[in-house]
This record gives C-alpha cells, structure tokens and sequence, in this order.
C-alpha cells in the first residue's frame, strides 16, 4: 500500500483524511506541531505521528527521514496545514500576514522541494489544500485569499512542468466546520462568520474527495476539486 504523508493531521480535514486512509490500509505519516493527543488516537501499526513545523525547513527534512525510515518512500504528500486570519487590510497586524505567509505558502514549498525528488522518481501524487479563495477575492480575507491563490498556481506549475513524473491535485473547499475561524481576533469577524462556518462542510466531506483523488485510476488525474456547502439546505 501506498506510504501517505499529511501535514496539518491534528485536527479538521488532516485528521479525518488519515483515519479514512487509515481505515483502508494505507500507511499513513501525520505530521504537527503537537502531536500528543495523535499519540493515542492513532496508535495502530499503519499509522506514524511525526511532530513538526512545516514553516521550518531542516524540521520538514528531519520530519520525512523518520517518515522513510518507518513506511519507506512517499507516494503520496497531502498538503493540509494553513490557516486564516480574517481581518481588515488596514487592520491586520503584520504578524497575521507573515504567519499566514510562513505556514500556507512557504511551508506547502517546503515540503513540496523535500519530496519532489522521490515523487518524481515513483511518479507520486501532491495533494494541496487551496480553497474556494484561490478563485475569488473576499472582503476582509485578502492576504488570505493571496496564500490559497499561491498554492494554486504552485499546483499548476507542478501539472505544467511535471506532468509525465508527478500527478497533482487541488481541492478547493467552501466553508468547513472546523476550528479553522479561532484564529480569527477581530471579535465582530469572528461573531460575524462563527455561524457561517459551522454551517459548513463536515471535514469527512473533504476526506472523502482527498481519498477519491487518491485512488482514482492512474491513468486518469483530477486536476482539481471544488466543493461547497450546498446553502439550499440550510
């Protein structure tokens, strides 16, 4: 079975993606920041939690070397860390923007240049994790809707460049119920879209198309996938 690694797999769509691979017998690499609590719920012999940052270069090297060293090469990398910080340009804290910077662009380049040569060689699959803001621009979200533009042209640079050596997918989800809006601290944003995004997608959604992606035929790829809340039903 295939060796897939997945960042952000602590929670929302990182963590159900794995228990769903998980369940079908894949090996499975989760990697966080903090993985104490992935310790437990993950304890199966498929199944590795590897604490990183993938903000952090050397940790994103070290972090795949135990990824090999336990499942073998990687087949398939999953790039789930991101975050959002809503908030007005005029006032965003320049810490905000380097953050969302640092972990939705440069940590998603990370990986991609740490595992690019194996993918290459074992014609593997990347999986990046855009969203419906890397199509359209929203009020209060620019710098946000900047680093999700980024993923995605990365993403297509990699399906221009790499077509006969790398398969890659996008999946742009609308609003997901996760934790996702906590990082928000403009407290009339957060109030304003709390609600709007615990309306969302269930994250199992989100897995489901991640595994579909997975395992569709290899003669065929899904460029992209973009999936949202159908609003009729709310």
């Amino acid at each position: 079975m295939k060796h897939i690694v997945i960042t952000g797999a602590s929670s929302g769509i990182g963590k159900a993606t794995a228990h769903q691979l998980l369940q079908k017998g894949y090996r499975v690499s989760l990697l966080s920041r903090s993985i104490e609590s992935m310790n437990v719920e993950f304890s199966m012999e498929n199944a590795q939690c590897i604490a990183c940052d993938v903000r952090d270069y050397n940790a994103v090297n070290q972090a795949f070397a135990k990824c090999r060293a336990s499942f073998g090469p990687i087949d398939v990398l999953v790039n789930n860390a991101g975050l959002g910080v809503f908030d007005r340009l005029t006032d965003g804290s320049i810490e905000d923007w380097h953050t969302m910077v640092d972990t939705n662009v440069k940590g998603v380049l990370n990986t991609i240049h740490a595992a690019l040569p194996e993918l290459r060689s074992r014609k593997g699959h990347v999986i990046n994790l855009a969203s419906v803001a890397a199509h359209h621009v929203f009020p209060n979200s620019g710098v946000y809707c900047s680093t999700k533009w980024a993923v995605a042209a990365l993403s297509e640079s990699i399906r221009i460049e790499l077509a006969k050596e790398v398969r890659v997918t996008t999946i742009s989800p609308g609003a997901v119920n996760t934790a996702f809006i906590s990082q928000t601290h403009n407290e009339e944003l957060l109030s304003e879209y709390r609600d709007y995004f615990a309306a969302g997608l269930h994250p199992d959604l989100i897995a489901q198309n991640i595994v579909l992606a997975i395992e569709t035929d290899e003669s065929a790829v899904i460029s992209e996938i973009i999936i949202r809340p159908n609003r009729q039903n709310k």
